[in-house]
Protein backbone atom coordinates (compact mmCIF):
# COMPACT_ATOMS: atom_id res chain seq x y z
CA UNK A 1 0.00 0.00 0.00
CA UNK A 2 1.80 3.50 -1.03
CA UNK A 3 -0.12 5.67 1.47
CA UNK A 4 -0.82 3.20 4.71
CA UNK A 5 -3.26 5.07 6.98
CA UNK A 6 -1.25 5.99 10.50
CA UNK A 7 -2.88 4.83 13.91
CA UNK A 8 -1.22 6.68 16.04
CA UNK A 9 -0.27 10.43 16.45
CA UNK A 10 3.34 10.86 15.06
CA UNK A 11 3.12 15.11 15.46
CA UNK A 12 4.92 14.67 19.06
CA UNK A 13 7.89 13.48 18.14
CA UNK A 14 7.81 15.13 14.63
CA UNK A 15 7.59 18.78 16.86
CA UNK A 16 9.86 17.87 19.50
CA UNK A 17 12.83 17.00 16.50
CA UNK A 18 11.95 20.45 15.04
CA UNK A 19 11.96 22.32 18.47
CA UNK A 20 15.61 21.11 19.09
CA UNK A 21 17.12 24.31 17.59
CA UNK A 22 15.28 26.52 20.35
CA UNK A 23 17.64 26.58 22.59
CA UNK A 24 20.83 26.76 20.25
CA UNK A 25 18.75 29.97 19.10
CA UNK A 26 18.90 31.01 22.68
CA UNK A 27 22.41 30.76 23.10
CA UNK A 28 23.21 32.19 19.83
CA UNK A 29 21.22 35.23 21.30
CA UNK A 30 23.09 35.39 24.28
CA UNK A 31 26.62 34.99 22.49
CA UNK A 32 25.71 37.79 20.25
CA UNK A 33 24.31 40.23 23.40
CA UNK A 34 21.01 40.41 21.53
CA UNK A 35 19.28 40.75 25.02
CA UNK A 36 22.10 43.46 26.15
CA UNK A 37 20.78 45.38 23.02
CA UNK A 38 17.40 45.05 23.33
CA UNK A 39 17.45 46.10 27.27
CA UNK A 40 15.22 48.96 27.60
CA UNK A 41 13.93 49.29 24.40
CA UNK A 42 11.87 48.25 21.41
CA UNK A 43 13.54 47.74 18.35
CA UNK A 44 12.82 46.81 14.73
CA UNK A 45 14.90 43.50 13.53
CA UNK A 46 16.14 45.85 10.62
CA UNK A 47 17.90 48.06 13.17
CA UNK A 48 18.81 45.24 15.47
CA UNK A 49 20.56 43.64 12.26
CA UNK A 50 22.38 46.34 11.59
CA UNK A 51 23.72 47.68 14.86
CA UNK A 52 24.90 43.92 15.39
CA UNK A 53 26.56 43.40 12.08
CA UNK A 54 23.69 40.26 11.17
CA UNK A 55 21.72 39.67 8.34
CA UNK A 56 17.81 41.07 9.08
CA UNK A 57 16.08 38.46 7.03
CA UNK A 58 18.02 35.44 8.95
CA UNK A 59 17.88 37.54 12.18
CA UNK A 60 14.16 37.78 12.23
CA UNK A 61 13.14 34.15 12.98
CA UNK A 62 15.66 34.13 15.98
CA UNK A 63 13.72 36.80 17.31
CA UNK A 64 10.31 35.36 16.43
CA UNK A 65 11.85 31.97 18.54
CA UNK A 66 12.72 33.78 21.41
CA UNK A 67 9.40 35.25 21.45
CA UNK A 68 7.75 32.10 21.21
CA UNK A 69 9.91 30.43 24.06
CA UNK A 70 8.99 33.75 26.36
CA UNK A 71 12.19 35.77 26.26
CA UNK A 72 10.98 38.72 23.82
CA UNK A 73 7.46 40.80 23.11
CA UNK A 74 6.68 41.84 19.64
CA UNK A 75 4.61 44.83 19.34
CA UNK A 76 3.67 46.55 16.08
CA UNK A 77 7.29 45.04 14.48
CA UNK A 78 9.40 45.71 17.29
CA UNK A 79 10.88 43.60 19.99
CA UNK A 80 11.71 44.08 23.46
CA UNK A 81 12.71 41.98 26.45
CA UNK A 82 10.78 40.28 28.82
CA UNK A 83 11.13 40.53 32.07
CA UNK A 84 12.84 37.10 32.35
CA UNK A 85 15.18 37.98 29.78
CA UNK A 86 16.06 41.50 31.12
CA UNK A 87 16.25 39.92 34.70
CA UNK A 88 18.92 36.53 33.78
CA UNK A 89 19.75 37.19 29.95
CA UNK A 90 21.10 40.98 30.20
CA UNK A 91 24.75 40.39 31.40
CA UNK A 92 24.89 43.27 33.77
CA UNK A 93 22.05 42.01 35.51
CA UNK A 94 22.92 40.75 38.87
CA UNK A 95 21.39 37.24 37.97
CA UNK A 96 22.64 36.97 34.77
CA UNK A 97 22.61 33.19 33.72
CA UNK A 98 24.24 33.36 30.53
CA UNK A 99 27.47 31.72 31.37
CA UNK A 100 25.25 28.94 33.48
CA UNK A 101 23.41 28.31 30.05
CA UNK A 102 26.82 27.68 28.27
CA UNK A 103 28.36 25.81 30.82
CA UNK A 104 24.71 23.42 30.82
CA UNK A 105 24.85 23.45 26.73
CA UNK A 106 28.63 22.39 26.46
CA UNK A 107 28.14 19.85 28.71
CA UNK A 108 25.15 18.31 27.58
CA UNK A 109 26.85 18.20 23.78
CA UNK A 110 29.45 16.76 25.19
CA UNK A 111 27.29 14.13 26.02
CA UNK A 112 25.01 14.14 23.25
CA UNK A 113 28.19 13.65 21.05
CA UNK A 114 28.57 10.08 22.52
CA UNK A 115 25.69 8.52 23.54
CA UNK A 116 26.04 5.35 21.57
CA UNK A 117 29.26 4.65 22.82
CA UNK A 118 28.64 5.44 26.01
CA UNK A 119 25.33 2.96 26.09
CA UNK A 120 27.28 0.07 24.55
CA UNK A 121 29.78 0.55 27.75
CA UNK A 122 32.29 3.12 27.08
CA UNK A 123 33.65 4.33 30.01
CA UNK A 124 32.66 8.07 31.11
CA UNK A 125 35.63 10.78 31.57
CA UNK A 126 35.10 11.30 35.29
CA UNK A 127 38.85 12.80 35.01
CA UNK A 128 37.52 15.11 32.63
CA UNK A 129 34.67 16.24 34.21
CA UNK A 130 36.28 17.12 37.59
CA UNK A 131 39.06 18.84 36.30
CA UNK A 132 36.31 21.05 34.25
CA UNK A 133 34.85 21.80 37.75
CA UNK A 134 38.06 24.65 38.22
CA UNK A 135 38.01 26.13 35.15
CA UNK A 136 36.97 29.66 35.73
CA UNK A 137 34.13 29.95 32.94
CA UNK A 138 32.21 26.71 34.45
CA UNK A 139 32.84 28.00 38.20
CA UNK A 140 31.32 30.88 37.06
CA UNK A 141 28.38 29.36 34.98
CA UNK A 142 27.49 26.99 38.35
CA UNK A 143 27.85 30.57 40.53
CA UNK A 144 25.16 31.90 37.92
CA UNK A 145 22.77 28.95 38.78
CA UNK A 146 23.51 29.11 42.52
CA UNK A 147 22.21 32.92 42.60
CA UNK A 148 19.25 31.88 40.35
CA UNK A 149 18.52 28.63 42.32
CA UNK A 150 19.35 26.97 45.78
CA UNK A 151 22.05 29.48 47.48
CA UNK A 152 19.19 32.16 48.93
CA UNK A 153 16.98 29.11 50.43
CA UNK A 154 19.89 27.04 51.79
CA UNK A 155 21.26 30.74 53.90
CA UNK A 156 17.36 31.02 54.51
CA UNK A 157 17.47 27.79 55.97
CA UNK A 158 20.64 27.89 57.87
CA UNK A 159 19.95 31.06 59.62
CA UNK A 160 16.76 29.83 60.59
CA UNK A 161 17.96 27.02 62.92
CA UNK A 162 18.34 27.10 66.59
CA UNK A 163 20.91 28.48 68.24
CA UNK A 164 22.12 30.09 64.75
CA UNK A 165 24.08 33.55 65.69
CA UNK A 166 26.06 30.99 67.74
CA UNK A 167 27.73 29.18 65.24
CA UNK A 168 31.20 30.33 64.71
CA UNK A 169 32.39 27.40 62.36
CA UNK A 170 30.77 25.39 58.98
CA UNK A 171 31.95 23.90 55.99
CA UNK A 172 30.63 23.23 52.34
CA UNK A 173 31.79 20.08 51.02
CA UNK A 174 32.14 20.29 47.42
CA UNK A 175 31.44 23.90 47.72
CA UNK A 176 32.85 24.87 44.12
CA UNK A 177 32.37 28.88 43.79
CA UNK A 178 31.60 28.94 47.40
CA UNK A 179 28.51 31.35 47.11
CA UNK A 180 26.70 28.80 49.77
CA UNK A 181 28.69 29.64 52.28
CA UNK A 182 29.23 33.43 51.71
CA UNK A 183 25.42 33.81 51.57
CA UNK A 184 25.53 32.00 55.25
CA UNK A 185 28.23 34.22 56.10
CA UNK A 186 26.24 37.03 55.51
CA UNK A 187 23.80 36.04 57.77
CA UNK A 188 25.90 35.84 61.23
CA UNK A 189 29.19 38.23 61.02
CA UNK A 190 30.74 35.88 64.00
CA UNK A 191 30.50 32.91 61.64
CA UNK A 192 33.86 31.71 59.33
CA UNK A 193 33.90 29.24 56.88
CA UNK A 194 35.74 26.10 55.11
CA UNK A 195 35.52 25.30 51.37
CA UNK A 196 36.37 21.44 50.58
CA UNK A 197 36.45 20.51 47.33
CA UNK A 198 39.51 19.43 45.17
CA UNK A 199 42.48 21.00 45.19
CA UNK A 200 41.99 22.60 41.97
CA UNK A 201 38.75 23.90 42.56
CA UNK A 202 39.91 24.72 45.82
CA UNK A 203 42.40 27.17 44.43
CA UNK A 204 40.17 28.88 42.13
CA UNK A 205 37.58 29.20 44.95
CA UNK A 206 40.25 31.13 47.12
CA UNK A 207 40.92 33.33 44.41
CA UNK A 208 37.12 34.25 44.43
CA UNK A 209 36.35 34.38 47.92
CA UNK A 210 39.38 36.88 48.15
CA UNK A 211 38.08 39.06 45.49
CA UNK A 212 34.66 39.26 46.71
CA UNK A 213 36.27 40.17 50.08
CA UNK A 214 35.72 37.43 52.23
CA UNK A 215 39.33 36.24 52.07
CA UNK A 216 39.43 36.65 56.00
CA UNK A 217 36.32 34.76 57.04
CA UNK A 218 36.71 31.81 54.36
CA UNK A 219 39.55 28.96 54.53
CA UNK A 220 39.50 26.55 51.24
CA UNK A 221 41.45 23.24 51.31
CA UNK A 222 42.01 20.79 48.85
CA UNK A 223 40.71 17.77 49.44
CA UNK A 224 38.88 14.47 47.34
CA UNK A 225 35.90 13.32 49.74
CA UNK A 226 35.47 10.40 48.18
CA UNK A 227 38.84 9.27 49.81
CA UNK A 228 39.65 11.99 52.48
CA UNK A 229 37.64 12.39 55.77
CA UNK A 230 36.61 16.07 57.74
CA UNK A 231 38.69 17.07 60.46
CA UNK A 232 37.53 15.87 63.98
CA UNK A 233 34.30 17.30 64.91
CA UNK A 234 34.62 20.98 64.50
CA UNK A 235 32.16 22.50 62.77
CA UNK A 236 28.93 23.66 64.26
CA UNK A 237 27.52 23.50 60.32
CA UNK A 238 28.09 21.39 57.28
CA UNK A 239 26.22 22.05 53.67
CA UNK A 240 26.65 20.10 51.09
CA UNK A 241 24.96 20.86 47.46
CA UNK A 242 24.29 18.97 44.78
CA UNK A 243 27.30 16.66 45.93
CA UNK A 244 25.22 13.53 47.52
CA UNK A 245 24.22 12.17 44.36
CA UNK A 246 27.92 11.15 43.66
CA UNK A 247 27.39 9.03 46.89
CA UNK A 248 24.06 7.76 46.26
CA UNK A 249 25.42 4.25 46.11
CA UNK A 250 27.02 4.42 49.65
CA UNK A 251 24.88 7.58 50.99
CA UNK A 252 25.83 6.31 55.09
CA UNK A 253 29.33 6.14 54.48
CA UNK A 254 29.43 9.71 52.76
CA UNK A 255 27.09 10.91 55.73
CA UNK A 256 29.31 9.05 58.63
CA UNK A 257 32.17 11.34 57.51
CA UNK A 258 30.17 14.36 57.36
CA UNK A 259 28.76 13.45 61.49
CA UNK A 260 32.13 12.96 62.41
CA UNK A 261 33.25 16.37 61.59
CA UNK A 262 30.10 17.97 63.32
CA UNK A 263 30.33 18.85 66.99
CA UNK A 264 27.97 17.10 69.44
CA UNK A 265 24.64 19.04 68.29
CA UNK A 266 25.74 20.25 64.63
CA UNK A 267 23.75 20.96 61.95
CA UNK A 268 23.89 19.36 58.33
CA UNK A 269 22.04 20.85 55.43
CA UNK A 270 22.03 19.17 51.85
CA UNK A 271 20.54 20.45 48.98
CA UNK A 272 20.01 17.89 46.27
CA UNK A 273 17.77 16.97 43.17
CA UNK A 274 14.79 14.70 44.76
CA UNK A 275 12.58 14.25 41.72
CA UNK A 276 9.10 14.56 41.48
CA UNK A 277 6.21 12.97 40.16
CA UNK A 278 4.40 15.40 38.52
CA UNK A 279 3.60 14.87 34.66
CA UNK A 280 5.35 18.36 33.92
CA UNK A 281 8.88 17.36 34.89
CA UNK A 282 8.65 14.15 33.84
CA UNK A 283 10.90 14.82 30.90
CA UNK A 284 13.55 17.14 32.68
CA UNK A 285 13.95 14.41 35.19
CA UNK A 286 14.40 12.26 32.60
CA UNK A 287 16.80 14.19 30.63
CA UNK A 288 18.80 15.00 33.77
CA UNK A 289 19.41 11.44 34.90
CA UNK A 290 20.45 10.21 31.05
CA UNK A 291 22.92 12.53 31.41
CA UNK A 292 24.35 12.12 34.79
CA UNK A 293 24.54 8.43 33.74
CA UNK A 294 26.31 8.89 30.97
CA UNK A 295 28.98 11.04 32.77
CA UNK A 296 29.64 8.25 35.06
CA UNK A 297 27.30 8.98 38.46
CA UNK A 298 24.95 6.80 39.78
CA UNK A 299 22.09 9.29 40.01
CA UNK A 300 21.05 12.65 40.01
CA UNK A 301 18.41 11.88 42.38
CA UNK A 302 17.86 11.19 45.89
CA UNK A 303 14.79 10.30 47.35
CA UNK A 304 13.24 11.41 50.74
CA UNK A 305 12.88 8.21 52.03
CA UNK A 306 16.64 7.45 51.09
CA UNK A 307 18.66 10.02 52.50
CA UNK A 308 16.19 10.44 55.45
CA UNK A 309 17.35 6.81 56.30
CA UNK A 310 20.64 6.97 55.73
CA UNK A 311 20.59 9.90 58.14
CA UNK A 312 19.38 8.55 60.95
CA UNK A 313 21.45 5.16 60.80
CA UNK A 314 24.86 7.04 60.74
CA UNK A 315 23.81 9.64 64.08
CA UNK A 316 21.02 12.56 62.90
CA UNK A 317 17.83 12.87 64.45
CA UNK A 318 14.94 12.28 61.49
CA UNK A 319 15.47 14.86 59.22
CA UNK A 320 13.31 17.98 58.11
CA UNK A 321 12.80 18.69 54.49
CA UNK A 322 12.26 22.07 52.82
CA UNK A 323 10.59 22.47 48.51
CA UNK A 324 13.17 25.12 46.94
CA UNK A 325 10.66 28.14 45.61
CA UNK A 326 10.23 27.85 42.47
CA UNK A 327 13.09 24.85 41.62
CA UNK A 328 10.37 21.67 41.62
CA UNK A 329 13.07 18.89 41.32
CA UNK A 330 14.96 20.53 44.08
CA UNK A 331 15.08 19.22 47.85
CA UNK A 332 16.97 21.18 51.13
CA UNK A 333 17.30 18.13 53.76
CA UNK A 334 17.86 19.73 57.47
CA UNK A 335 19.49 17.52 60.01
CA UNK A 336 21.04 17.43 63.37
CA UNK A 337 23.43 15.26 64.52
CA UNK A 338 22.48 13.39 68.16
Amino acid sequence: MLFPKPQADFTPVNNMMIEAVAPKAVMVAVDLKLFDRLSGRSVEPLTLAGEAGLVAERLRPVLDILTAVGLLHLDGGQYTNTPAAEEFLVSGSPLYQGDYLAVTMGFSTSIERSIGDLLAGKEADREGTDHGWSVEQIMDGTAQNALWGGARAVADVAASLPGFKSFRTMCDIGGNHGLYTLGILDRNPSLAGTIFDLPDVARQAASRCERLGYGDRVETVGMDFREDSLPGTSFDLAVTSHVLYAFRDDLPRALRKIADGLKPGGWFISHHYCGSCAPESALREACLEMVTRLAGYPSHFISREQLGEALVEVGFEAPEFHSVPGRDLNLITVARKR
